[in-house]
């Protein structure tokens, strides 16, 4: 349902966005994204929402056909449509290896009917996003105004994406892990030219006994029934990953860049401790009496 406020603070291309998606976080932070780039919509037509069960008027998932102007260039580009969805949250849980090819990683199978894969299902990394991140409850009625509070989305990390990761990693694996453990990696797209969300990439280090306990459950399925959302434990080393092509690029990517930073920095933690006690066991007795 338009709100009539909300429409008479709109300009131009702005009044061709239909209010449920111009309420999206996801359309505010592209939207904000290409103001700040200069760019400046000319027009849109909603090509489809999918609609949250159960929430009268809000949205999950959203495609918008634009006509923009690319101020960069100074021309007009109208033969896209932008797609977008909330936000997501992923984990790369791991126990580390003699090496990052011996790294043990904790992945999840779900059937996806996008899934172009020899078995069907997509193999993925834990996690996912909530409903009650699709639409932003403000009223606010300046447009601009309305896209200034998510434009730092992925540099300076909000509570609600850690947040989410804890409570997916539970539910699709069974494992709840205390956010302390978790390192935020920061946010980025993962399908620049399909859709506009991000994936805010996290990583945390299990134990032995927290390794030993996932693999008794990997013939049970996890997630949630009412959503249709079926989840099994996988559990491969890095190197078996690659070898089988388990993953599609963009989670190859997200596990090469949590698993090199984690790895990387217990590595020169070691290195540091080990000089840290080096310089302590040659210090003469009568200094240290």
């Amino acid at each position: 349902m338009e709100t009539d406020g909300l429409k008479a603070s709109m300009a131009g291309g702005e009044r061709d966005v239909p209010s449920e998606i111009w309420r999206t976080q996801s359309f505010r932070r592209w939207y904000t994204a290409q103001c700040d780039a200069g760019n400046v919509v000319l027009g849109a037509r909603p090509v489809w929402t999918s609609p949250i069960d159960g929430e009268s008027g809000a949205v999950f998932f959203w495609a918008l056909h634009v006509r923009m102007h690319v101020a960069a260039e100074n021309m007009t580009k109208d033969n896209e449509i932008v797609i977008s969805r909330p936000d997501v949250s992923v984990v790369a849980l791991y126990r580390p290896g003699p090496s990052l090819d011996e790294t043990t990683v904790v992945l999840v199978r779900e059937f996806r009917s996008s899934a172009s894969t020899p078995d069907g299902y997509v193999h993925e990394l834990p996690g996912g996003s909530s409903p009650d991140e699709a639409t932003d409850p403000r009223e606010a009625a300046d447009p601009i105004e309305a896209a200034g509070p998510v434009e730092h989305v992925g540099v300076a990390l909000p509570v609600e994406p850690l947040a989410q990761a804890v409570d997916e990693l539970a539910e699709e694996t069974g494992l709840r892990v205390d956010a302390s453990r978790f390192r935020a990696h920061g946010s980025r797209q993962v399908a620049a030219t399909v859709s506009a969300h991000h994936v805010h990439l996290f990583s945390a280090e299990i134990t032995d006994d927290e390794l030993a306990w996932l693999r008794t459950q990997r013939d049970r399925p996890h997630g949630v029934d009412g959503d249709s959302e079926r989840t099994w434990v996988e559990i491969a080393t890095f190197g078996e990953i690659r070898a089988a092509r388990l993953v599609d690029w963009a989670t190859l990517g997200m596990l090469t860049q949590a698993l090199t930073q984690a790895l990387t920095q217990a590595l020169t933690q070691a290195v540091t401790q080990a000089v840290t006690e080096g310089r302590s066991s040659r210090i003469p007795a009568e200094e240290t009496s």
